[in-house]
């Protein structure tokens, strides 16, 4: 990991932490490019080109062979390298993987810059971007879903996928894995308008929902922006304001949202509490609700 280029990256944690990752360098470069579109005297100087530059080296460094992104470094190394795992709780913990959501964000940090800086290093984001697009298309389960490698779970990854297809070019109409993507999404609904999943689903590799009747917020905004970007509301919003509804009415007096369990995953078998969680993703899912399907299809 410390060969690899990390010039222009950013990291999982704070400058000093040195290893570069390949989704969090293309979730700051989102956020970046965005401020560059906006005014200096709401947010300062943009960023040199340079500093854009080096992220997308960066991203383009990390893409495999089969059109994935890995996390941290290039994919390397025999599967036998697993045998040496001293870890017995954690998975896939000793050589590098692709995966979806790194493939997904890296897609669509390259696919605003083209926008930016359409003629810098043109053809191999081009390169980069289509065969980001076939390896989403070609990890989707037969269900219809996506497995999410840092979140619980299958709502997470497609969520992820999805927004990468749709970054790249392709719609609910030309593109059979969203339609798949979409589907899955409409079967696994609840009869409160909401989604739930367990934590089993990280390590059985299978979708598992949660026991009972009762939806989690953060599984069910995931669910509702995959259904926005899938196109629902063009064919029947009913689903969207189903849900929009439920996270409405589980607010809380002050504003907060409840705890509803873990939402984090690492290597398959080690959940983790992203206490943020349970606010970002409702607050964002309604923005997204508002922004895409309130203006036009009312409740």
């Amino acid at each position: 990991m410390f060969r690899h280029i990390s010039k222009g990256s950013w990291t999982f944690s704070d400058r000093d932490h040195g290893w570069q990752v390949s989704d969090c360098t293309a979730e700051a470069l989102k956020c970046c490019m965005h401020f560059a579109m906006m005014q200096p005297k709401m947010v300062g100087d943009k960023m040199d080109p340079e500093q854009f530059y080096d992220a997308v080296n960066i991203i383009l460094s990390l893409q495999s062979d089969n059109g994935g992104s890995s996390a941290w470094e290039p994919v390397g190394g025999g599967i036998w390298w697993e045998w040496l795992n001293p870890v017995e709780f954690l998975e896939d913990l000793v050589k590098e993987y692709e995966h979806v959501e790194c493939t997904s964000s890296s897609v669509q940090a390259l696919a605003l810059f083209q926008k930016l800086y359409p003629e810098h290093r043109k053809s191999e984001i081009e390169t980069f971007i289509k065969k980001g697009t076939r390896f989403l298309e070609d990890v989707q389960y037969p269900d219809g879903s996506w497995y999410g490698n840092w979140g619980i779970c299958f709502f997470y990854g497609t969520w992820f996928a999805l927004l990468g297809l749709k970054a790249a070019g392709k719609t609910y109409k030309n593109c059979l894995a969203i339609r798949k993507g979409v589907d899955f999404l409409l079967k696994t609904q609840r009869e409160d308008g909401g989604w739930g999943e367990s934590y089993l689903s990280c390590p059985k590799k299978v979708y598992t929902p949660i026991e009972g009747n009762r939806s989690n917020l953060v599984n069910t905004s995931q669910a509702l922006m995959g259904l926005i970007i899938g196109d629902q509301a063009e064919r029947d919003p009913t689903p969207l304001h189903r849900a929009a509804k439920l996270l409405i009415n589980s607010q809380l007096p002050n504003g907060d949202f409840p705890q509803q369990g873990l939402a984090g995953v690492y290597m398959r078998n080690c959940m983790l509490h992203y206490a943020l969680y349970r606010n970002i993703f409702p607050l964002w899912a309604l923005a997204e609700y508002r922004n895409h399907v309130w203006p036009s299809k009312c409740l």
